[in-house]
């Protein structure tokens, strides 16, 4: 099952952030399919009433990625496992 990610940036950031590199590595180590897409434009990011950038969006669910401190929390968040923000 392929985990859909939207990493929101602010519209002056541009795409290729390090977050992205990041997640294609949790990936990589913990056999996970994702389908990683960036968006910065302010229309894109509004849908999801974050106001809080970079935020990432799993399946639907957003999160201020500030809020993660570790690879593991991103793990748990990936694998729908009981992991607040």
């Amino acid at each position: 099952m392929t985990t859909e990610i939207k990493i929101l940036h602010s519209s002056c950031c541009a795409k290729g952030s390090p977050i992205k590199q990041q997640l294609e590595k949790i990936a990589l180590a913990n056999n996970l399919s994702l389908d990683i897409e960036e968006l910065s434009e302010l229309e894109d990011t509004m849908v999801y009433g974050t106001m809080s950038f970079p935020s990432i969006v799993i399946n639907g669910d957003v999160y201020d990625y500030k809020s993660f401190q570790s690879d593991k929390d991103i793990v748990a968040a990936l694998n729908d496992e009981s992991w607040k923000s």
